[in-house]
């Protein structure tokens, strides 16, 4: 891959307002993901183990964003719910088959233009779940994964915050406020 639009190009995502409203419209992810940007509904997975640490992985610099720490993330395609998305994404990025109880709580409008003619333009659902099994992470989509507590975490986005997406902020923010999220840090 030489360009991170080329990432799942075809991939049919569903297009939204700045408050995350469907208005009835889809796109390729190529053209969702091309300056400036159409904007889609996406889900951002944080992952937390038994001991508070969020179970994190370095994002392969082929994908747009990539070179970061980051928490499964995924578009809502066509035809999926956000919970389906979800699951998928657990599935596809850090091999988790077991459908755990995930907490979806509300999201955020985003956008983040790259200079190379790609850009973000997503709302993004911030959604949580607990995980004590094996994490076998799928090389396309993870470089490596690493175990940070939630507190360190929340620290780091304050003074490294180039060392996450600019999505992981807000999903941070938004978990970390929650009433059932707030426990972890």
């Amino acid at each position: 891959m030489n360009h991170p639009l080329e990432d799942k190009p075809n991939q049919t995502v569903v297009l939204v307002d700045s408050e995350g409203k469907p208005n009835g419209k889809i796109s390729d992810r190529k053209t969702a993901h091309s300056t400036p940007g159409k904007k889609h509904l996406a889900i951002q997975v944080l992952v937390f183990n038994p001991q508070n640490e969020l179970i994190l992985h370095e994002r392969p610099l082929q994908k747009v964003g990539g070179g970061v720490l980051d928490s499964p993330t995924t578009h809502v395609l066509a035809g999926e719910t956000p919970e389906q998305a979800a699951f998928r994404c657990l599935r596809d990025e850090y091999g988790i088959s077991t459908r755990l109880p995930i907490t979806l709580l509300s999201g955020f409008s985003y956008e983040k233009d790259y200079g190379d003619g790609s850009c973000e333009n997503e709302f993004c659902l911030a959604a949580f779940c607990t995980y004590s099994g094996t994490i076998t992470p799928n090389p396309e989509q993870v470089s490596k994964i690493v175990k940070i507590s939630a507190f360190t975490v929340a620290k780091e986005l304050s003074s490294k915050p180039e060392k996450y997406p600019v999505w992981f902020h807000d999903t941070i923010k938004i978990v970390k406020n929650s009433k059932e999220g707030k426990m972890f840090f």
